[in-house]
């Protein structure tokens, strides 16, 4: 966060969006905004930056340990932002750094703004195709250094039948170069063809390779993940063409 006093109008823009985030969070136990620009650009509604920080966050059930965000130039209407409605005129660009805990991230897996997001797969196994649905409630855990692992259901149907399996997966993340990889695969019961363990596997990676997310408009692209034993630290890209009403 910038470490020189802010004036009295970086100030006012602060409070007023610190009072729309706040009233959007479902919890904070700390949550501190920074607005930087001058008096002129601020009768505009041009700010050279945005940083938000907070801790013990919680918005639609799902709960980061800390959030740290940082935006370069931000045009905002003045007229809207007079009245505490804050709308972007230009999209920007914003980098985000996010730590979860384990029960953190098993929560935000499991949480309905998730869940819904995440679509049914197709496979193609031995020239039939077969829907592939994930069941809830997933279960991750971080037992060491670099190594998520992932347990749950899978609901299998095609034109003739449809089945559930239970899956284990130990997955190593994308690191610099090297992409993301599988350290242990199982999936029960016994009987599945390898043709379809194969597909299942690759659409995991997949899955976990994809450049961006898209969330309520916003493209999400995530840039390192650091696994350590009991928490996850998340760093993220994000295109963002608007901000929601505050």
């Amino acid at each position: 966060m910038p470490s020189e006093e802010p004036r009295l109008e970086e100030q006012a823009i602060s409070r007023v969006v610190h009072a729309g985030l706040s009233s959007q969070l479902d919890d904070a136990e700390e949550l501190s905004v920074d607005i930087r620009t001058d008096l002129g650009k601020a009768a505009q509604g041009k700010v050279d930056s945005v940083s938000v920080s907070g801790k013990g966050v919680t918005l639609q059930n799902i709960r980061v340990q800390t959030l740290e965000l940082q935006t370069d130039r931000v045009t905002l209407n003045p007229l809207d932002a007079l009245f505490g409605n804050l709308k972007l005129s230009h999209p920007v660009d914003a980098i985000a750094r996010v730590v979860l805990t384990e029960a953190d991230v098993n929560q935000a897996v499991n949480a309905p703004a998730i869940a819904a997001r995440i679509p049914s797969l197709e496979l193609n196994v031995e020239g039939e195709q077969v829907t592939v649905k994930l069941q809830h409630p997933l279960t991750v855990a971080l037992p060491e250094t670099g190594k998520i692992a992932l347990t749950g259901k899978a609901a299998l149907s095609s034109r003739a039948a449809s089945r559930q399996v239970e899956f284990s997966v130990v997955i190593i993340p994308r690191t610099g170069d090297r992409s993301v990889s599988m350290a242990a695969f199982q999936c029960q019961p016994e009987g599945l063809t390898i043709d379809f363990i194969i597909a299942l596997m690759q659409i995991f990676k997949t899955l976990l390779e994809l450049p961006f997310i898209e969330i309520e408009g916003m493209a999400v692209r995530i840039k390192r993940l650091d696994v350590q034993a009991g928490h996850l630290t998340v760093e993220t890209e994000a295109y963002i063409p608007d901000m929601p009403s505050l």
